[in-house]
């Protein structure tokens, strides 16, 4: 490896990127388009979801490696609690960031995540503040803690019901497209019922809770999307802060215009979902979360 190869890959491993983790539909979307809007890098190809499609390639290869996908992570969440897994996929995702391995179709260089401007810079030793989100790395993010080990880590919170409530009307639009043969590269069929969203929430969420000891307590921030959507500028600032980024409040104000604040309100949508929603709202995580939810027959 060249010296000035062994340069780069020290100054991005050492640096402090922002990990954004979450369930599906919980509020990362809108994060990222925030941090975004203030200047912060969160990749330069996105998907319709703002997630980072570089590191979504790369947990896609972690997954296949027990044959899951995101609507399906029993298995992965039996992987993660072996270390030799943990330490193999750790190798293989250094090799594919640093030394450019081929990994499944096409190759994988960290310099498409940053674009062609941002990687000018990163060269130049400038690396700026940046982060990624792909909410499978609610799963994966103990192999990326071990290759960012100064990594700092956003962990979004939302409702599990409003996930489930979320996450089943888009897998019903991704079915109608199905039926359109249009069929959506992640979709879960699974996911088509709703009391099954909801233990996915349940399993994500759980997984980062009980993980996150691995995560010293001055790297680790745990918003709700609730108090996001209420008090943009407030948390904001708090993200930016915990990032020790200098915002411009210029920037900010502009950021939180693209807030919408009437996302609050579900309840159109939990109509559908009445009777059986109190069961859902008697759960355990619901519980120790302090999550409540009433709707209306």
């Amino acid at each position: 490896m060249h010296k000035l190869e062994v340069n780069l890959e020290d100054q991005l491993r050492q640096s402090q990127p922002l990990i954004i983790l979450g369930m599906h539909r919980s509020g990362t979307s809108l994060a990222v388009r925030l941090l975004t809007a203030v200047g912060i890098h969160m990749g330069y190809h996105l998907s319709r979801d703002a997630e980072a499609i570089f590191f979504q390639k790369l947990n896609r290869r972690i997954f296949q490696e027990v044959d899951v996908k995101w609507g399906y992570v029993d298995p992965l969440i039996k992987a993660m609690r072996s270390q030799s897994f943990i330490e193999e996929q750790t190798r293989i995702m250094l090799s594919a960031l640093f030394k450019e391995k081929r990994l499944l179709k096409g190759e994988i260089k960290i310099s498409e995540f940053f674009g062609p401007h941002h990687w000018h810079e990163v060269k130049q030793n400038k690396l700026g503040y940046w982060g990624w989100k792909d909410p499978r790395t609610s799963i994966t993010f103990p192999i990326w803690l071990r290759i960012f080990p100064k990594a700092k880590v956003l962990h979004l919170l939302r409702n599990g019901i409003d996930v489930a409530i979320s996450t089943h009307r888009r897998s019903i639009k991704q079915h109608r497209n199905f039926l359109k043969r249009s069929l959506p590269f992640d979709f879960s069929p699974i996911t088509l019922d709703f009391e099954y969203c909801f233990r996915l929430w349940e399993v994500y969420v759980s997984f980062v809770l009980e993980n996150k000891h691995l995560i010293s307590d001055d790297h680790y921030l745990e918003l709700r999307y609730e108090d996001l959507l209420s008090e943009p500028e407030k948390h904001l600032r708090s993200i930016t802060e915990f990032m020790a980024y200098p915002v411009q409040d210029e920037k900010l104000n502009s950021a939180i215009e693209q807030v919408n604040r009437s996302r609050l309100d579900n309840s159109v949508f939990a109509s559908k979902y009445h009777q059986q929603i109190p069961s859902l709202a008697s759960n355990s995580l619901m519980q120790q979360l302090g999550y409540t939810y009433f709707t209306e027959n």
